[in-house]
């Protein structure tokens, strides 16, 4: 298989997203698969929907590249441990115009979009979204599965639990904060101190609405 041959799992909105992504990073894009057959034979911006996940995880996938398009942290974490356990991979996409650091780490299956900026010693872990124009500053850590969206700022030495969601325009202050696990960090939330696991954060400054068990 060539290197930069890539199927995409999910079908939706998002997915549009991924095509382009993979397209700029050089991808030829092989085709979809959805979670069943009603859409088969369909296409997403000219590329054919050729299987359902079921039927695809009973083929041998080993060496394969996928990208996985669904929107949901855990879900999309899942996918990815069962692509693995199959011997496929899931590459990063990293746009071109992203600005990674030399010194950062990143884990392997992350979407990295235009205008992002992953700093100085910021470790990023497996499974990451990084939306256009988001930053994760220096010597932060994200671990895996997290969702940033666009405009978000996460601050200097923050340290993030697994499958946080960042909304639109949501900052976390540059003070050694951490946030644990499965978090929600509303859109323009203003995060000033550290949550434990579980925390639906609203508002400026940032405070705990609910609690996600």
């Amino acid at each position: 298989m060539n290197k930069k041959e890539i199927y995409l799992i999910g079908v939706g909105n998002y997915t549009e997203v991924i095509i382009e992504l993979a397209i700029d990073c050089g991808y030829t894009v092989n085709g979809l698969y959805h979670y069943n057959n009603e859409r088969i034979g369909e296409e997403v911006l000219g590329i054919a929907i050729i299987g359902c996940t079921e039927d695809l995880f009973k083929t041998d996938i080993k060496g394969k590249q996928f990208a996985l398009t669904m929107g949901e942290n855990k879900l999309r974490s899942e996918m990815a441990s069962k692509i693995k356990s199959l011997g496929g991979f899931t590459p990063n996409l990293i746009h071109p115009t992203a600005l990674i650091s030399k010194s950062a780490t990143i884990g392997y299956g992350c979407f990295i979009h235009f205008n992002a900026v992953i700093w100085t010693k910021s470790i990023l872990g497996n499974d990451c979204v990084v939306s256009p124009n988001a930053m994760i500053a220096h010597h932060s850590e994200i671990a895996d599965a997290c969702s940033v969206a666009s405009f978000s700022v996460i601050g200097a030495y923050c340290k993030v639990g697994k499958r946080v969601l960042f909304g639109v325009n949501s900052i976390v202050l540059p003070k050694a904060l951490i946030i644990g696990d499965d978090c929600i960090v509303g859109a323009k939330a203003n995060v000033t101190k550290s949550y434990p696991n579980n925390c639906l954060l609203v508002g400026n400054p940032a405070r705990k609405i609910k609690d996600l068990n």
